[in-house]
């Protein structure tokens, strides 16, 4: 909305409805009352079928702009809340857009969602009916119950008016170009150029144009087939590339270790040992909260990687000499990293190396940095225990940056238990390593104090290479004394300039501000283009948040996308979900971890985000096991190389129950593959020369030309050593010797003779009889005669128009048959058909923009 137009409370009246139980009337939800049990719309149970939706219907006042929509609940959660439902908005009763879909929380607390108030050319959406359909509550009834509904939004006269004028408008354009749309199908040319220069429509762009009077109005595929080619080095046919689904590849580049392995396959032989849980404080990256009985075994405690505090940090008790070993590592301590998760992964852009620090084991914390050269495929140590050369200590859920210019990493935040929040230890700590000199050093001792975060778990951290600052946003701040373990504190957004060596706090914790509230398991990525910081999903206290938001790092300001949407939800919520970034493209890719449903469920799903079309789709998705894919897991590091393409991905926590302690230390390589350019451009000559094939192949005369294109041009459009271009190309040459089938719904234009044909067999046709008499007949009447609903009138056929100047039998000297002139038309109007196919490749911008043609009909 914009800001100069308030957002106020918009009257109502209960306008329509399906159906209501007893004295639960619709005119209930317009008064907030939770703790009257009476005080809602119940509906009526008695279509239990499910034929009839439930529905109702709310009339604004005046014609509105509606930004959002809060649900008034009962004080106590109610078995008959919506669990699903979906708005509708529009001006008109019997038309509606979809404005949101989504779901009540089974509990007792309001709920505002944010409803779609713009078409996707960004045009203001008035409406003055707002239609609410539950879909499905959360008992086993078919029931529903709202409590009450409350509408804000603006009636401001000036932008109201101003909105339905622009739709008004675009209503006009949009009649005009399917005027033109048909006028020029039917090669009405001066009534086209008429209706164009009087309008001033634009029916589409000038390479469309072009090729339309190439293939269509001439024939000539050749010049076709340049001007799609000229198009396709011009970039306008990315769009539709960027609409194509990725193709994901996986390839293992470090299997498991021998000892992962053999405790993926036997588990683990340690007893369980009862353990109390103390005081709960969770760690998303070490592993999420579980509701387990109280004798659940102490080395899982130990291992879970828990909210509790029962995690034991460095040099904890329980593993000891060799067993210490093998937990951390494998075995194989000087040839590759040791199996972990809740750790740090990120890549070098200008080489391509992998850099690994720290993580949780399944017993202790670790603090080895490595180095992957993905060129050489090959592990590198370098720093066995960074803590006794200056670095951090061993710790987990910290988060860590690479600075291509300087090649250095920053690292700050660590998760701490019970036993170790002291004093002494609650210093946040900003470490960096510089990979030339191989070295560790503290840039500060302690960010709090110098305007920073304090010690953080959970948190997020990105990097602004161009003005050398980073971004921290969101974490669970560690508490120092018992109030804040109750009240759980978040960090709020804060910028480190490294070249200053300064913090600057941009977004506080329990803020009232239209900006995203601090986290915990969230996304935070920097897109270098447009300048921009996006927020995604996470945690705060018991709220599963799903928002995505960016942040103009250069002016300051923030919004939110995707808020309401309904045309395609996001990733469901789950622990530890990696989000990437593709500056190119403007995807932003989510990789899941665990579920947060019941069940808790470990599973990997990829989801991609297009910043262009605001569109999630779902790219791949795996719950199993399976050779050529990695073992899906949880508390892992998924990183992402944009000028290589290639995700990384390493550890994590595979969910065992056989094995909690175990974690994993295999590395994958993912590549997301869509079709290429010259994969399309292969694709559309191809068509273009088939077309062109079929065309001469219906003309018998054509047909000795026809053979010779289907042997040499033809042939060389496809791959023969794609079978199934083979045997499509088998088969063309069937077309030669079979007759073309009869094209009786091709369209044709309307000439003088046309029309003098259509009079005449309007005059040749036998009237239809009174459909009284032939119901009277059917039926068996006595009467010989029933009254005609109509009055009685003589209808005289005309007297058809035949004489053409200098016609001939019927066809006008010089002009074509009949058969041919409709043959013409039947290889035009496949020409048509081609053209209209070969527009889609094109991508928006090179024509008019479009609105909703729902959202048109709406209004």
């Amino acid at each position: 909305m914009d800001e100069k137009y308030e957002s106020v409370k918009l009257c109502y009246a209960v306008h329509k409805y399906s159906s209501y139980s007893a004295n639960y009337v619709p005119q209930n939800i317009m008064v907030n009352n939770p703790s009257d049990q009476l005080s809602r719309w119940f509906t009526d149970s008695s279509n239990a079928n499910m034929l009839q939706p439930q529905y109702i219907i709310l009339k604004l006042k005046s014609l509105s702009i509606v930004d959002t929509i809060i649900f008034g609940k009962y004080l106590k959660p109610h078995v008959s809340d919506l669990k699903k439902f979906q708005v509708f908005g529009g001006t008109d009763e019997n038309n509606f857009s979809l404005l949101l879909s989504a779901g009540l929380k089974k509990d007792s607390a309001p709920e505002t969602f944010k409803l779609r108030n713009r078409t996707t050319e960004g045009l203001y959406l008035p409406v003055q009916y707002i239609k609410i359909v539950p879909l499905l509550s959360w008992g086993p009834a078919y029931n529903y119950t709202i409590w009450y509904v409350e509408l804000h939004g603006t009636n401001q006269e000036d932008l109201v008016q101003n909105a339905m004028e622009t739709f008004n408008l675009r209503k006009e354009e949009e009649a005009v170009r399917i005027l033109l749309k048909h006028l020029r199908r039917r090669r009405y040319k001066d009534a086209f150029e008429a209706l164009s220069r009087e309008s001033g429509v634009q029916l589409e762009g000038p390479t469309q144009s072009r090729l339309w009077n190439a293939l269509v109005e001439n024939g000539d595929y050749k010049l076709a087939e340049e001007i799609l080619e000229e198009a396709m080095n011009e970039g306008e046919m990315d769009w539709y590339l960027s609409w194509q689904p990725y193709q994901p590849e996986w390839r293992q580049l470090s299997p498991c270790s021998a000892a992962v392995e053999a405790r993926l396959c036997c588990g683990d032989n340690v007893p369980p040992t009862p353990r109390p849980r103390p005081h709960e404080l969770a760690c998303a990256d070490r592993e999420p909260r579980m509701e387990l009985p109280v004798n659940t075994a102490r080395s899982y405690y130990n291992s879970s990687e828990l909210l509790n505090g029962g995690a034991v940090g460095a040099g904890a008790a329980g593993v000891e000499g060799a067993d210490a070993c093998e937990a951390g590592c494998g075995g194989a301590c000087t040839a590759r990293p040791g199996p972990r998760g809740g750790h740090q992964l990120v890549v070098d852009t200008n080489t391509g190396t992998l850099y690994l620090f720290g993580g949780w084991n399944g017993t202790e914390d670790l603090d080895d940095l490595w180095s992957y050269s993905t060129g050489e495929e090959r592990w590198s140590l370098l720093c066995r225990h960074s803590s006794q050369v200056g670095g951090p200590s061993p710790r987990s859920c910290h988060k860590m940056v690479f600075d291509p210019v300087n090649d250095r990493l920053y690292t700050l935040g660590r998760y701490l238990d019970n036993a170790q929040r002291v004093p002494a230890n609650m210093n946040s700590e900003l470490y960096v390593y510089d990979v030339s000199a191989g070295a560790w050093s503290l840039a500060c001792a302690n960010t709090a104090g110098a305007g920073g975060p304090r010690l953080v778990f959970d948190h997020q951290m990105c990097l602004d290479a161009d003005t050398q600052t980073i971004y921290v946003f969101g974490g669970r701040v560690l508490p120092s004394n018992t109030e804040e373990l109750v009240s759980p504190q978040y960090s709020g957004l804060y910028a480190y300039y490294i070249s200053s060596n300064t913090w600057q706090q941009l977004l506080a914790d329990r803020h009232e501000l239209p900006a995203p509230q601090p986290r915990v398991s969230h996304s935070i990525l920097f897109h270098p283009v447009q300048r921009r910081l996006y927020m995604f999903a996470g945690q705060r206290n018991k709220e599963q948040l799903l928002d995505l938001w960016w942040w103009d790092v250069g002016e300051g300001r923030c919004g939110a996308l995707c808020a309401g949407a309904a045309a395609c939800p996001p990733p469901a919520a789950g622990f530890t979900q990696r989000a990437t970034l593709d500056p190119d493209t403007d995807e932003m890719f989510v990789l899941s971890g665990m579920s947060k449903e019941k069940d808790k469920r470990v599973y990997n799903s990829l989801w991609v985000f297009s910043l262009r079309r605001m569109t999630w789709t779902c790219v791949y998705r795996n719950d199993s096991v399976t050779p050529a894919e990695p073992r899906p897991r949880f508390a892992h590091q998924l990183v992402y190389d944009p000028v290589r393409k290639i995700h990384y991905l390493f550890g994590g926590n595979p969910g065992t129950a056989a094995s909690p302690r175990l974690r994993l230390d295999d590395l994958w390589a993912l590549r997301l593959r869509r079709v290429s350019r010259g994969g399309v451009w292969r694709a559309l000559r191809a068509t273009l020369r088939e077309a062109h094939y079929r065309e001469m192949a219906a003309a018998p005369e054509l047909r000795p030309q026809a053979l010779h294109y289907l042997r040499h041009d033809l042939s060389a459009a496809l791959d023969h050593c794609d079978p199934a271009q083979v045997s499509q190309f088998q088969k063309l040459a069937t077309a030669l010797f079979t007759s073309p089938p009869a094209e009786w719904n091709a369209a044709c234009a309307l000439t003088p003779h046309r029309t003098r044909t259509l009079a005449r067999r309007r005059a040749r046709r036998t009237p239809h009889a009174d459909l009284a008499h032939a119901l009277a007949a059917v039926l068996g009447a006595d009467d010989s005669c029933l009254d005609s609903p109509q009055p009685f009138e003589e209808v005289r056929p005309p007297t058809p128009d035949t004489w053409d100047v200098g016609e001939v039998g019927g066809v006008c000297e010089g002009a074509a048959s009949e058969e041919e002139e409709e043959a013409g038309w039947a290889a035009r109007d496949a020409r048509v058909r081609l053209y209209d196919r070969l527009c889609t490749y094109f991508r928006p911008s090179t024509v008019p923009p479009r609105a909703d043609v729902g959202d048109l009909i709406a209004l």
